[in-house]
């Protein structure tokens, strides 16, 4: 009896070895939303790059097999690309990172599309053998007119990547990448910068469309297929759920021939299976590399399938003892804060004093927001001074698109760089002549019809009626009484470019040309600079 038992347990053994030399399993690392966030700065909870870079090589100990890709938003939205730019050092910490994939994410337009094609490859400092692959479905320029083409993926894209992972333990397993961005792109990049592009929100037809494509067996081939998009979710009651304008077609997925989805853009930390037709793994982490995004995906190596995937999530931690790649990679970013400067003044100038923290939750965005006021008084505050303003004394009111401020302040030293970070596109201001008729339907918009989020404004009292309509509007300049805005009383308008010419879904029937201003105005970063160095403490 002892004997059998014995023998049945070695039987046992064996099988489960067997069992095991056939499935392989291969992990695939994520970052998104990194906006170049080079610097180590843990009380922003901004890891820096050396640190996602130590996090990284930490984990291709633990999962030999491996890739890794971005989820968009490498670079736009900061401060620090932008007093950068031409000597970035994003191309150097990507290829440290190992990522060489990415779909683009709407601020790859922040600058134009000739920059979003040029692919980091005339900077000072991108590396000879490195170069980015965008991927992305359903994204599409449009042909010239009468020239009888059709629309088709640009050139400095693709729909799709097969990257091949070659097993420590012998053999090799296919992972195929297709790209999606969200369909609502054109109301979160300026309007002349994706002039051309088409982003289409039937996501399951486009990713049909490609079949179609030369090539495409290899992704019918691969062992695995993940989606990479730049598209959000977040977490509800324990579960991630969709937050895109076309939801709808997403939660409509019933596509066998998708393994996982990798998620960005919202900027959220999520983890977990999104209940669609057909259900599907789904992860995203944060924002400026906070966390490393992971599946981790079991492939039956007998029948070339993928059996598994499994969505994970690794804190990046800020505090951890850096090897000698990301040990050199801080010195270069260290080296590069050091000597930077923006309008003259090195980043690291002291402007005034914080008495306490200004949070911004960017999640809360039906509300009128502390940064959004302090930020808007200074767009005001730059228009007041320049003439005719400062002689006429019209009643200025400074607006944002609440996406505009990306962050906030803590309490200390307020230094050029933290002032970017909050305002890191240095758009232009615009001042427009307005009525209070004309204001009311600004407000109107800002509070009910924008998807995105209210506005921001400052000195502003809003009362609504019953149904949250704008029923009247007061203001009040800092020192003055309170006073009702009525439709013929006359203001000035001050916002920035991007709201003005369709951002964040704003018609540009609310800033007519003909009452534009015409005039030289600062960038929004410069008007909060000039600002806050003008007083002593916040």
């Amino acid at each position: 009896m002892k004997l059998r038992n014995i023998l049945s347990i070695a039987a046992l053994a064996l099988g489960l070895t067997a069992s095991a030399q056939q499935t392989a399993q291969v992990a695939v690392f994520c970052i998104n939303d990194f906006h170049c966030g080079l610097i180590h700065d843990p009380q922003r909870g901004t890891p820096g790059a050396a640190w996602v870079v130590q996090t990284l090589d930490s984990l291709k100990q633990v999962y030999p097999n491996h890739l890794t890709v971005s989820a968009g938003d490498n670079y736009g939205g900061s401060f620090f690309y932008t007093a950068t730019q031409e000597k970035s050092l994003i191309p150097q910490a990507f290829r440290d990172m190992g990522i060489d994939i990415s779909v683009p994410g709407n601020h790859a337009f922040d600058i134009g599309q000739e920059h979003t094609a040029d692919l980091w490859q005339s900077t000072i400092f991108c590396p000879r053998d490195w170069k980015m692959r965008y991927v992305c479905a359903n994204m599409r320029k449009e042909p010239l007119a009468g020239s009888g083409q059709v629309p088709a993926i640009p050139d400095y894209c693709q729909p799709w990547v097969v990257e091949k992972v070659e097993l420590k333990e012998g053999g090799s397993v296919n992972v195929a990448f297709t790209g999606l961005m969200t369909s609502n792109t054109p109301n979160q990049a300026s309007a002349s910068r994706i002039k051309g592009l088409t982003f289409d929100g039937n996501y399951s037809a486009c990713l049909d469309s490609i079949k179609r494509l030369p090539g495409y067996e290899a992704v019918e081939k691969a062992n695995v297929h993940l989606l990479l998009t730049h598209i959000s979710t977040f977490m509800k009651d324990g579960e991630p759920v969709f937050d895109d304008r076309d939801q709808a077609n997403l939660y409509a997925f019933d596509r066998p021939d998708i393994d996982g989805i990798f998620t960005a853009h919202s900027h959220e930390v999520v983890c977990g299976t999104v209940k669609c037709a057909r259900p599907y793994p789904v992860v995203q982490g944060g924002w400026h590399g906070q966390y490393i995004a992971m599946m981790l995906c079991d492939v039956d190596l007998a029948t070339g399938r993928c059996v598994k995937v499994t969505p994970k999530l690794v804190r990046v931690n800020p505090n951890a003892q850096l090897g000698p790649k990301a040990r050199r990679l801080q010195a270069q970013v260290q080296e590069q804060y050091d000597l930077t400067t923006f309008r003259g003044l090195p980043l690291s100038t002291v402007l005034t004093h914080c008495r306490e923290d200004i949070v911004h939750d960017r999640a809360a965005k039906w509300e009128t927001k502390p940064m959004g006021t302090l930020v808007t008084t200074a767009y005001a505050e730059a228009v007041r001074a320049i003439e005719p303003f400062a002689t006429e004394r019209p009643i200025v009111i400074g607006v944002s698109h609440v996406g505009g401020v990306r962050a906030g302040l803590l309490a200390g030293d307020v230094t050029v760089l933290d002032v970017g970070e909050v305002l890191p596109f240095a758009n232009n201001l615009r001042a427009y002549r307005y009525t209070g008729r004309q204001f009311k339907a600004l407000m109107e918009f800002g509070y009910n019809g924008c998807k995105l989020g209210r506005i921001q404004t400052s000195g502003v009292e809003v009362e609504l009626d019953k149904k949250g309509h704008v029923k009247r509007i007061f203001y009040a300049a800092p020192g003055q009484d309170r006073i009702e805005l009525k439709d013929a009383t006359p203001l000035v308008i001050v916002a920035d470019d991007f709201m003005t010419t369709g951002g964040d879904g704003y018609s540009t029937d609310f800033f007519p040309e003909a009452d534009r201003v015409p005039g030289t105005y600062p960038t929004i970063t410069d008007a909060f600079i000039n600002y806050l160095k003008a007083i002593p403490e916040i």
